[in-house]
């Protein structure tokens, strides 16, 4: 049951990273905000924010 449980979290962080990266495209090549490209991919806004900020500080 363990082994179960885990690989569910492991999947669901999974889709919650493809989504976070999926709203950066959105923000970086469509010039979508960041509030609304986190809304329509389901994606958590802080962490998108976090990591467009840490995108923009590396360029």
């Amino acid at each position: 049951m363990d082994i179960a449980v885990k690989k569910e979290e492991a999947f669901k962080d999974g889709q919650e990273q493809k989504a976070i990266e999926a709203a950066l495209i959105l923000i970086k090549e469509f010039n979508i905000k960041p509030e609304l490209a986190a809304e329509k991919m389901n994606a958590p806004l802080e962490k998108v924010l976090e990591l467009q900020k840490n995108i923009t500080a590396e360029v």
